[in-house]
């Protein structure tokens, strides 16, 4: 959840592919890593706002994806770009019969029944991401790398069918994961 990004071809549906594409893949890469793999999807998107305030903007602003995992859970994940800048938030929350598991970039809290623990993540995962990917390129240990080009096409696959359900109203299985 954030502002339009300030870069014309992130507004064009066919540079960028839209935000659920370029930028919550990570939260769908998240979810399939924690909760497993998806079956279905079914998403819908609006343009409400940031066509009227930037030219040349093919991309919906507002979008949810709800998704039906092969384990039975059943996944919701909003995104938009229409928060004024500076404004955001970034996370996933799994709820289960045990409690709630709440993720964000700086903090996992986990809520049981009479207990609540945080635990803050003192490293920036984006800098230890970008770390453990270039230390793959210069050494060949891909120890490092939790998703792998053959895990990021099964995420690539869901987002896409995402669109294509924001397109044509109906859900869409995923068959190839």
């Amino acid at each position: 959840m954030g502002d339009m990004p300030q870069v014309a071809w992130w507004r064009e549906q066919s540079g960028s592919g839209g935000q659920f594409i370029e930028q919550t893949t990570h939260i769908v890469d998240l979810l399939r890593y924690t909760a497993g793999e998806v079956e279905e999807v079914y998403a819908s998107y609006a343009n409400r706002v940031v066509h009227e305030q930037y030219e040349g903007v093919s991309v919906a602003d507002v979008g949810t994806v709800t998704l039906k995992l092969k384990g039975g859970a059943v996944a919701n994940i909003s995104n938009t770009c229409v928060l004024p800048a500076g404004v955001g938030e970034v996370g996933l929350s799994l709820y289960t019969d045990q409690g709630i598991l709440s993720w964000s970039p700086d903090v996992l809290e986990v809520s049981l029944s009479g207990e609540k623990s945080s635990f803050r993540i003192e490293d920036n995962p984006y800098r230890t991401e970008s770390e453990a990917f270039i230390h793959a390129l210069r050494t060949g240990d891909t120890s490092g790398i939790r998703s792998d080009y053959g895990d990021a096409l099964k995420t690539q696959w869901v987002t896409c069918a995402a669109l294509e359900s924001a397109r044509t109203g109906k859900p869409v299985q995923i068959n190839n994961l």
